[in-house]
């Protein structure tokens, strides 16, 4: 009966996506689910029992999206049929979309050799999901300050992750990121297996007295003391009290060069070190490089297969992904928290003062950016003030928005709520052949990506 009830679940599901999709170009990654989830409540468990190879969980504050677009290249490339969740829906009915959307008319998903189904999972929803879900994987990218309406501070989620972990009925991998204290504490829980990623560089080490720290005390409450900073509270890391340091990661980035427009690194692997190079900048890109390709590892995958894949990546969904109309680069920098903004602040920054930045700056309060905006002020705008800066404000919050520029020294040319006419005036001080960086959080992100695929479609332009 359960199973007649889940197959006629799917179905109403997959029916309500293709309604939606007649309607709309894109979506149903969401809706789906809810209609679905409505009917059976034990849908993420009968996915789960449904993937031959079992199921892998991507979650964190920050990279999620990327790093399973990233891995899931890899398992494409391997010869896996990857069912997931790229777009990013990441709560409990996205993961059932994904689901309903894959299974026939009659409601059954075909089963084929090396299936799996590749989540990324929201930070709150993993611990309510993860026994239904029980991963063969799960990665543990990184915990920073983000929506504290929602989440709480980061200390809660850890804690609730340790507890998941802990379950006595789960014995399955996990991945983590051991720069992060707080997620090297997951190791301690579990008696799987794990697997250990990081970076090696000290050339990358900050001493900005500005950068935010999300995680500054061990269990103990002693403050951790850093031999190597890189981003956050990320990097080197040792308890004087508990007498633990950061172990060396058995995946690791060493000698990394980070440019205005692309990254690249040496990726060791137990030893075998091997070249990555992407079109894509930022130290966070390179964490998220890093973890899928631990992730991949933990799966058995072969090195150089890993490395083939990764070298030819493109930036996901909204994430630096980059537009071409009338000649002028759109790119989208989803922006989200503190460590995001201050990240997205340096690809930002031009190699010469001289150069002109062209910026649409677009602030929303939805539920899934945080009701609350506070977390503009903990970000080191005042490091652009010596930039020539061409800024427009815009989203529901453009207001508050263009009031923590101009206090960083930045005074917006024009503060407009309108997404798409903020967008068109932004583009009219980029020259042919320049560049719009556009930062946006999350629904704003939705907004400005709509607004540019619709004009993309409709100019016959290619997303780059």
């Amino acid at each position: 009966m359960d199973a007649l009830k889940d197959r006629i679940a799917l179905v109403c599901g997959r029916l309500a996506g293709q309604i939606l999709r007649l309607r709309r170009k894109d979506g149903a990654t969401a809706l789906p689910g809810l209609v679905s989830g409505l009917i059976s409540k034990n849908l993420l468990c009968s996915l789960s029992q449904n993937m031959v190879d079992g199921v892998v969980t991507i979650s964190g504050t920050n990279g999620k999206t990327t790093t399973t677009n990233f891995l899931n290249l890899i398992l494409e490339d391997a010869g896996f049929s990857a069912l997931t969740n790229g777009a990013g829906s990441n709560l409990e009915r996205g993961l059932i979309s994904a689901y309903a959307n894959s299974v026939n008319i009659l409601g059954k998903y075909p089963k084929t050799a090396l299936q799996v189904g590749l989540f990324e999972v929201d930070e709150a929803e993993l611990a309510r999901t993860f026994d239904q879900l029980k991963p063969r994987v799960s990665t543990f990218l990184n915990l920073f300050r983000d929506q504290l309406d929602r989440y709480g501070e980061v200390d809660n989620l850890a804690l609730r992750w340790q507890d998941m972990i802990g379950a006595d009925n789960w014995q399955g991998t996990i991945v983590i990121n051991v720069d992060d204290p707080n997620i090297y504490k997951l190791q301690e829980c579990t008696t799987g297996e794990v697997t250990t990623f990081g970076i090696e560089d000290d050339n990358l080490e900050i001493t900005d007295i500005h950068n935010v720290k999300d995680a500054r005390f061990c269990g103990k409450g002693s403050i951790l003391r850093y031999d190597t900073l890189y981003m956050s509270h990320l990097g080197k890391w040792r308890c004087d009290c508990c007498v633990v340091s950061r172990p060396k990661p058995r995946v690791s980035a060493q000698n990394i060069s980070l440019r205005n427009d692309s990254s690249s690194f040496d990726l060791v692997i137990d030893g075998n070190s091997k070249k990555i190079t992407i079109d894509m900048p930022g130290l966070y890109v390179v964490y998220d490089l890093l973890a899928a390709a631990a992730t991949a590892y933990a799966l058995e995958i072969d090195i150089d297969l890993i490395v083939s894949s990764l070298n030819k990546v493109k930036a996901p969904h909204g994430r630096q992904e980059t537009f071409l109309l009338d000649q002028k680069e759109i790119r989208i920098l989803l922006t989200k928290n503190p460590t995001g903004f201050n990240e997205t602040i340096k690809i930002i920054m031009p190699a010469f003062e001289s150069v002109k930045v062209n910026l649409l700056a677009i602030l929303n309060d939805g539920i899934q950016d945080g009701e609350d905006v506070s977390w503009i002020y903990d970000a080191d705008v005042e490091r652009l003030r010596r930039y020539n800066i061409d800024l427009v404000c815009s989203g529901v919050r453009a207001s508050d928005f263009a009031l923590r520029w101009h206090l960083a020294g930045h005074n917006p040319r024009l503060v407009c709520p309108n997404i798409e006419e903020a967008l068109d005036k932004a583009l009219d001080n980029v020259s042919a052949g320049g560049r719009l960086d556009v930062i946006a959080t999350y629904t704003a992100m939705l907004q400005i990506r709509s607004i540019l695929v619709n004009r993309s479609r409709k100019a016959k332009h290619a997303i780059i």
